[in-house]
């Protein structure tokens, strides 16, 4: 699913995760691990995450009352149709004075935890609409900005993209931002790991969107 190491030359440093299903191990035990918080709350969440101070703008997970749909509204059913990677160029972290690159699958790595998100609300996510149902909802993202930076306090990440909803009733677009701070960060052996947290915080805005349409 995530793209092995590339064999990519630049001026840079390599910032990537070829053990991805180890990674994605980590992300979802720190999600069970973690206080719940509404996804819908504005008010930053904060957590104890490798012995550092994780701020970031929505919960890594989100309450068990609020991931579930009312059992009398009928099955909502989704298709995860396309998402959008980032160019390569946009997958840049700069640490003080190097510039390094970020080797990731946004897409794929958005792809997973976007399913997990909505099979946790009850959602049905299909494969496909081989079918072609005009009630189930279409699913595309497009990535459009990535930025992060590691200063003397620590990591800052930020992360943009276009979420796009499409069935027989409606054809709705929404731009998505999260963003992240971990204070005291300095291994930066540790950028991919939270770098999928992210991508995970990415995910539960978008599933929040799409249950509560």
């Amino acid at each position: 699913m995530i793209k092995k190491c590339l064999l990519f030359v630049l001026a840079a440093l390599f910032l990537n995760s070829c053990a991805s299903k180890n990674t994605f191990d980590q992300v979802n035990q720190i999600s069970k691990d973690s206080a719940c918080s509404p996804c819908e709350s504005p008010s930053g969440y904060e957590a104890k995450i490798k012995g550092l101070l994780y701020i970031s703008d929505i919960g890594i997970q989100c309450c068990a009352n609020k991931r579930t749909l009312d059992t009398a509204v009928a099955l909502k059913k989704v298709y995860l149709h396309r998402f959008y990677d980032l160019k390569e160029e946009q997958k840049v972290f700069f640490a003080k004075n190097q510039k390094l690159y970020v080797d990731l699958d946004f897409n794929a790595i958005f792809y997973v935890y976007l399913k997990q998100e909505l099979q946790a609300r009850g959602i049905v996510v299909l494969d496909d609409n081989s079918a072609d149902s005009p009630y189930v909802t279409k699913i595309d993202l497009a990535f459009s900005k990535y930025s992060a930076r590691q200063d003397g306090t620590g990591l800052h990440s930020k992360l943009v993209g276009v979420l796009n909803l499409s069935d027989v009733n409606k054809n709705r677009k929404f731009t998505l931002r999260t963003k992240q701070d971990v204070q005291g960060f300095e291994n930066l052996k540790d950028v991919p790991f939270y770098t999928h947290l992210l991508i995970k915080q990415m995910a539960n805005k978008a599933a929040s969107i799409i249950s509560e349409l």
